[in-house]
């Protein structure tokens, strides 16, 4: 069929799961991503010029390289290639005959829906990390492939607990009008039931008197609140 995407498959397995679905899809992205490069960081030439042009990668995904089993190897291939590139680097970095540039990613920088804190201003002459690229990408795909399919996914993305808020925003902004209600209709429902579940956590650990166990959902509230607000972090 048509729609038998390798996106609307992995959607489909993903939004089975608890969690915003657009996070997983896009966690799985960056680490199918990152642990490909690991393995072919000896082989691959393009990997210098990358590195050279972005400085490596961003705090995240930098220590996500760490994570991979047996690939430290690798991933000290990668950051040598990266503080060499930086190293030549540092003499345009630092001239100060040129006025500074116009742009600066200051404190923060946004691709896609994934946030990241820069350490300093970087110039525009550093080019964004590129697995946040490619989350952008995946997120881009992902969205399109939720919204062509809202009428079958709408019940998973209920049970799941919808979306997290920054994908919530991503999607209805590109939704028509009748996909954004049913989205809005979702993300109220869930949210409601999660702040159902903070107020039993709150109250029955103030009432030192109650004899009532403290339900699964209301354990995990604080958790998934945070999931809920700021996206799925680490990586599921």
């Amino acid at each position: 069929m048509a729609k038998e995407t390798a996106t609307y498959q992995q959607l489909q397995r993903i939004i089975a799961q608890p969690g915003c679905p657009l996070c997983g899809l896009v966690q799985q992205a960056a680490s199918t991503y990152l642990d490909t490069l690991l393995w072919e960081s000896s082989t691959d030439f393009n990997l210098q010029a990358m590195l050279t042009a972005s400085l490596g990668f961003c705090g995240r995904h930098s220590r996500q390289l760490l994570t991979f089993g047996g690939q430290r190897l690798a991933a000290a291939v990668v950051e040598r290639t990266t503080l060499l590139a930086a190293i030549r680097r540092l003499p345009e970095l630092t001239d100060t005959a040129e006025p500074p540039p116009v742009r600066f990613r200051l404190g923060r920088r946004k691709f896609g829906t994934q946030t990241q804190p820069d350490a300093a201003i970087l110039p525009d002459s550093i080019q964004p990390c590129p697995a946040c690229l490619r989350e952008a990408a995946e997120t881009a795909r992902g969205t399109e492939t939720l919204l062509k399919h809202l009428d079958e996914f709408s019940g998973p993305l209920r049970a799941a607990g919808g979306l997290c808020l920054p994908h919530f925003i991503q999607t209805t902004r590109a939704a028509p009008a009748p996909q954004r209600a049913v989205l809005l209709a979702i993300q109220q429902a869930v949210w409601q039931d999660l702040a159902g579940h903070l107020e039993e956590f709150i109250r029955k650990h103030m009432d030192h008197h109650h004899t009532d166990p403290i339900s699964d959902p209301a354990r995990l509230s604080v958790e998934r609140t945070i999931a809920a607000l700021t996206g799925e972090v680490p990586v599921r």
